[in-house]
């Protein structure tokens, strides 16, 4: 990032990135995050982005500071992860070069060796920036406090640039002495384009369905966004265990070049792709077309009780909105990693049970997701909440999907502070 670069400039280039479609559809293939910018300008604004979204509430982060809180800073929260004191002590001598990650306790210790100008750490989708430090010659280090980091599964990417300006990139898979290992169960997903009179193509839709599965029986069904109807494979092993009946799971994709206007609940706005008429199509699609197609193919339940909505990043926004317009619809919202949420009005009458979740290492979403549990709760509505210790990722939402469903431990609500830091910082 440019030094000249203002404090101004950074927040316009971050928040832009939060509003545009932040999280990529999850696949098979690799994703990164970028701002919605021209290529040229994203060399310039790309370092913000991934300031923003690791940490921009700190008004005095500069462009070669880490973006997360001192642990005894006014603005860490005991969700989030925050840097310790360990960042000055080097390393004790190793035959290594590259990238090295410890852990001790709740503390990730990351490390580089290996001449570099400049190093920083990356998250699954880019979205998590956390600068190094020099310790010693060539060798560079920060260490962050992350609550239940045993349990944490990440994709780590060390990025060295050189003095030319070239760079060298290590990715290290993490994965905590309690983190779950992946279910290597699978069950069947079908892929259909649905006709539908509210867009001018079809949209495709994947249901996956559980082993011994009859269209003639009824089953709940989770309604997930971005097409992620393969989440249902990390509910195999509590189905067969009876801790889980057999479900449906249907995943919406959405129109990847309107992502952000069919999933967020928000007026037009400058500088941000809300259009209320696309959401609103997007809304009826799903109840006039989608519900009755899913109930009469493939059993989905029409008791509201029994269908519930999910999604992650944008997608978790879509989860909230919908359920909080139709609660004689759904009984229950999966909401995981939201970020517009805090734009929403929240109705007075309770409807959907709320499962909210956010990663410790994606503090503007876990900000935005604790304070949107406090209006929910203030409201009368039944809100659970659990923090992981994840970036923006895709591990941590596999896991948090099917902890929700089981109502694993919850944590409990979060003080005023996470609404006050929130509101407070927002560009």
């Amino acid at each position: 990032m440019e030094r000249s670069m203002s404090m101004g400039q950074v927040a316009l280039g971050l928040f832009f990135a939060l509003a545009m479609s932040i999280a990529a559809p999850i696949s098979g293939r690799q994703s990164r995050l970028n701002c919605a910018l021209p290529h040229r300008m994203r060399q310039r604004l790309t370092p913000a982005c991934l300031a923003l979204l690791t940490g921009f509430w700190l008004a005095k982060a500069s462009a070669d500071q880490s973006s997360l809180p001192d642990c005894s800073a006014s603005t860490a929260m005991p969700y989030l992860a925050c840097l310790t004191s360990a960042t000055n002590r080097p390393e004790p001598p190793h035959d290594f070069s590259g990238g090295r990650i410890l852990h001790r306790g709740d503390t990730l210790n990351l490390r580089w060796r290996g001449a570099a100008s400049a190093v920083q750490v990356e998250g699954t989708y880019g979205n998590y920036a956390l600068a190094l430090h020099p310790v010693a010659v060539d060798e560079w280090a920060a260490s962050v406090r992350v609550p239940h980091l045993a349990s944490l599964t990440e994709r780590f990417t060390f990025i060295a640039t050189r003095a030319g300006g070239d760079e060298l990139h290590d990715t290290i898979h993490f994965s905590g002495p309690e983190a779950l290992p992946r279910s290597a169960q699978r069950g069947a997903v079908e892929t259909v384009t649905l006709p539908s009179r509210h867009f001018a193509q079809g949209r495709q839709v994947k249901v996956w369905l559980p082993p011994g599965h009859a269209a003639s029986q009824r089953y709940p069904v989770i309604y997930i966004a971005d097409g992620a109807a393969h989440f249902g494979d990390e509910l195999l092993t509590a189905m067969q265990s009876g801790r889980l009946p057999a479900m449906v799971v249907v995943g919406i994709e959405a129109d990847p070049a309107e992502r952000f206007a069919e999933y967020v609940d928000f007026p037009k706005h400058e500088g941000l792709p809300s259009n209320p008429a696309r959401f609103a199509a997007h809304e009826r699609f799903i109840i006039e077309t989608l519900l009755p197609w899913a109930e009469s193919n493939f059993g989905a339940s029409n008791t509201p009780a029994d269908r519930t909505l999910a999604g992650f990043s944008n997608g978790a926004d879509w989860a909230a909105a919908m359920a909080l317009r139709h609660p004689e619809l759904f009984g229950r919202a999966i909401v995981m990693s939201p970020i517009m949420v805090s734009q929403y009005a929240i109705p007075d009458a309770p409807g959907a049970r709320f499962d909210l979740s956010a990663g410790a290492l994606e503090p503007p979403f876990a900000l935005a997701t604790a304070c949107f549990a406090l209006r929910l709760h203030a409201k009368g509505h039944t809100v659970t909440l659990r923090w992981w210790p994840h970036t923006h990722s895709p591990e941590q939402w596999r896991t948090a999907f099917p902890a929700a469903l089981l109502n694993a431990p919850a944590a409990a609500l979060p003080d005023a502070r996470s609404c006050d830091v929130f509101r407070a910082e927002q560009p």
